[in-house]
């Protein structure tokens, strides 16, 4: 059963990962529309941009 629980850790982490980063990109590519204000990203999140 252990194994079972391991290997739905893993699928789990690996789909909160993904989805963490795609949400990281989107991030880097917008701007927030409140005042023309985004809080100082981090670089790894910098290095995310597409354009």
């Amino acid at each position: 059963m252990k194994t079972g629980q391991k290997k739905a850790k893993n699928i789990i982490m690996k789909s909160v990962a993904a989805i963490a980063e795609k949400s990281a990109v989107r991030n880097a590519n917008s701007a927030c529309p409140w005042w023309g204000h985004q809080p100082e990203m981090p670089e790894a999140v910098k290095k995310l941009r597409k354009f």
